[in-house]
């Protein structure tokens, strides 16, 4: 669609007054001039006028609620449409038949997109979709279906990037299309009614004015076919000229500066709310490594931040999905497993990189509380989420306090310690509900001045405090876990647990991470090498989608480095080949989904746009591929995959215009990778030799972005790409079996090293000038 195309969209009823709006917008991606006119905030007014502005008597259609089959979400692997089975709205499943339904009975569909751990979609669902009158109008005009955003992310992703086009997005997302899921209208939360001050905004209101023109303006679906093919052509902002990779960088990772907030931590820093952005913190370590420092201190800054604010647990370990302030105050309450991940990461590798105790205590904690609730002994794989609401009507009670509860906990005694350490005494975080949420405003040495305490003492009656604490909490009712375990982020925690177990070191992290992996491979491995999406207790039950393959490969190359068995190695060059074979777009090297098996629906023919290069809210499919390629090509020494990594590289060079920086830290690290080229850690030795042992685990647990290290044996000799020179003393030291290290940056080697201390030096610092780039302005300080 081009900008011609606007003046051809209907300008009367539902179509020409709500759904040009998202055509318009769509076009933004091909006439960048338009997208500088109209903000976010501006289409949403835009929207709500126009519903104000439809008064329009709805005529009454044909047709009853027993046209929907009853009870069709019962056997669904997924716990969020399972909850909704005996709702007296008749949701369906996507699938062909529901389409098909759509089709004979010549309806529209009302797609509604959740998740079990949505508190929104909850409150819709309890509140909205239950009022009789609501319900039974969706089961006489629509085809309603149920969709969970965990199952299945590939639907979600299409008709996110539609309600992008309104400026908005998130869940529960509502979504109005015709019978090929070509949509015509998005909102979000609806109240069953209009409310005293907003005439219009009411579900049942939006449902007559939605049926009454999709009936009467034979023109909407027409519309709707055209927003969804510029939806699928995954169009994209083309800079005006490519750019280097040198000079990408640059960019992202000045972007970094300029959106770093200097107070509280963080990037993207704005009045509303926050996210963690892991991987640009990442990315601002890495930067930090060779010749940034100021980059270690923002990232150092924000991971401090962020563990002191209410969107960590203080309790009971582990981070909320985000901060509805900026000042990291006041979470929304859900734990996800792809936050635990990334977090567990980002909080080893910091230690790793400063050695500071803070940051392995709080990766500790993330650890404990991921081992507690989200890891299922019996498999060994981890849960996919825990609910926000412990009971209907709830909103983080099971998370939050009063001070009589505080000091009825803990005592009189300890009550003012208590107030003073989580913020209770000075200007409090208040939840919705107007409860307590605790965080941690002050240092321990801090507290013990201020109660003229010893800072050991202080200590001390902060962990029995925290105790009694706890256990109070555990007498609550518990917010519910969701048991279904998802592929991709299976893949990310158990590379967070082998990262953070070699760093710590904790070597039980390491084997919880290891066996999760070989669940994955024994259990949810498709026939053509691939891996499902979803396993739920008994089926795997989900086709696999990009993420699923993507994660799975840089976790296996990390059990292959850190167990040092061929089997993983061997895995991951398989992957490596059915990742090209089955998921790529030959017309722009991006990796995409493959198609849903749903005929007749408009997401047949979507493809991938730049969202392929964000991290939302996971690492940026493409480019931690990349990444892996990279590093596949560092163990094996086969230039094929670096040659690839490039490759998948090389559409971020002609496509993104950055705008926003700290969305793009796998990227920057993925390019920071391919600037400086790999640093590859070889150890030879026998592997049962303490000595082989010792220099191995400094390997891994030593930090330098972009590192590979593999334990090479006689056999593998062929495994290193290393010069010649180097080679030949690894061979030499196989040979008389005198364990060495190598360190190789590019195509130079440091002298060999044979005792820990020597290699962890080393590995820190030979070659690791400061980036060839121009090094770009210095970020804002804390005043």
């Amino acid at each position: 669609m081009n900008s011609l195309d606007i003046a051809r969209i209907p300008e009367r009823g539902l179509a020409g007054r709500i759904t040009s709006l998202p055509a318009l917008i769509l076009c933004y991606r091909g006439a960048p001039n338009l997208s500088t006119r109209i903000s976010a905030r501006t289409g949403a007014t835009l929207v709500l006028l126009a519903l104000m502005a439809l008064a329009i008597p709805y005529p009454a259609r044909a047709g009853t609620r027993d046209a929907l089959p009853a009870g069709a979400l019962k056997q669904s692997p997924s716990l969020y449409l399972r909850e909704t089975a005996s709702s007296p709205v008749r949701w369906q499943p996507w699938g062909n038949e529901a389409f098909e339904l759509a089709r004979r009975l010549k309806r529209p569909v009302l797609l509604d997109i959740g998740a079990a751990w949505c508190h929104w979609c909850h409150v819709m669902d309890d509140e909205t979709y239950a009022q009789p009158d609501v319900a039974a109008f969706i089961n006489r005009n629509f085809v309603p279906i149920k969709v969970d955003t965990d199952e299945r992310p590939d639907i979600d992703s299409f008709y996110q990037s539609a309600a992008s086009a309104f400026g908005a997005g998130g869940w529960p997302l509502v979504v109005f299309a015709t019978p090929e899921g070509a949509p015509f209208f998005i909102t979000s939360y609806m109240p069953p009614y209009a409310r005293k001050g907003r005439p219009g905004y009411g579900m049942l209101y939006l449902l007559k004015q939605v049926a009454h023109d999709y009936a009467s303006d034979p023109k909407l679906r027409a519309m709707a076919g055209r927003v969804a093919a510029a939806l699928g052509a995954g169009a994209s902002r083309v800079p005006p000229e490519k750019s280097s990779r040198t000079r990408l960088l640059g960019k992202i990772v000045s972007g970094l500066t300029v959106s770093y907030d200097p107070r509280h931590g963080g990037f993207a820093a704005a009045d509303g709310p926050r996210f963690y952005n892991f991987p640009a913190v990442e990315l601002a370590l890495a930067y930090g490594f060779f010749g940034h420092p100021e980059y270690t201190r923002m990232a150092t800054k924000t991971l401090d931040e962020i563990a002191a604010g209410g969107v960590y647990d203080q309790l009971g370990g582990g981070f909320h999905r985000y901060s509805t302030d900026p000042r990291w105050r006041v979470p929304h309450f859900e734990k996800m497993l792809y936050d635990q991940a990334m977090a567990l990461r980002a909080y080893a590798i910091a230690y790793e990189a400063t050695g500071d105790s803070r940051f392995a205590a709080v990766a500790r904690s993330i650890a404990g509380f991921v081992d507690s609730t989200m890891l299922d002994r019996r498999t060994g794989a981890f849960y996919s989420s825990q609910d926000a609401d412990a009971f209907p009507g709830d909103d983080g009670i099971y998370y939050t306090w009063t001070r009589v509860e505080i000091e009825r906990a803990v005592g009189a005694r300890d009550a003012k310690i208590a107030d003073a350490w989580f913020g209770v005494a000075d200007a409090p975080a208040l939840a919705p509900n107007g409860r307590i949420v605790l965080r941690r405003p002050m240092t321990i040495e801090e507290l013990a001045q201020k109660f003229h305490l010893n800072a050991a003492e202080a200590a001390r009656r902060v962990a029995a405090i925290r105790a009694k604490l706890l256990a109070a909490r555990q007498h609550r009712r518990v917010p519910r876990i969701d048991r279904m375990v998802l592929t991709d982020r299976n893949a990310l925690m158990a590379d967070a647990y082998l990262v953070a177990g070699e760093a710590l070191p904790e070597r039980a992290m390491v084997r919880i991470g290891l066996g999760d992996i070989d669940f994955i491979l024994h259990r949810i491995r498709a026939k053509d090498g691939t891996f499902y999406h979803v396993w739920d207790g008994a089926n795997r039950s989900v086709p696999g989608v990009v993420a699923d393959q993507v994660y799975m490969l840089r976790a296996l190359l990390d059990a292959y480095q850190v167990s040092a068995k061929p089997l993983y190695l061997n895995d991951a060059k398989v992957l490596a080949r059915r990742l090209f074979a089955h998921f790529p777009d030959p017309k722009n090297g991006l990796l995409m989904n493959r198609t849903p098996e749903t005929t007749g629906t408009v997401l047949l023919d979507a493809k991938p746009g730049v969202e392929v290069f964000f991290d939302d809210p996971m690492p940026a499919v493409q480019a931690t591929a990349a990444r892996s390629f990279q590093a596949l090509g560092a163990v094996t020494g086969d230039t094929t995959y670096d040659r690839q990594a490039e490759e998948m590289l090389e559409p971020a060079l002609t496509m993104l215009t950055i705008i926003d920086a700290s969305s793009h830290g796998a990227l920057g690290l993925a390019l920071e990778n391919a600037v400086r080229g790999a640093t590859v850690v070889a150890i030879s030795g026998p592997s049962d030799d303490p000595r082989t042992s010792a220099l191995w685990h400094t390997a891994l647990a030593t930090y330098r972005p972009g590192k590979v290290v593999m334990l090479i044996e006689a056999e593998d000799m062929g495994l290193a790409r290393l010069p010649d020179q180097a080679r030949a003393m690894l061979r030499a030291s196989v040979e008389q079996k005198r364990p060495l290290a190598f360190v190789c940056a590019g195509t130079v080697c440091a002298n060999p090293a044979a005792t820990p201390e020597t290699l962890a030096r080393t590995i820190r610092t030979f070659g690791a000038a400061p980036h060839p780039n121009a090094a770009p302005s210095s970020p804002k300080t804390s005043p």
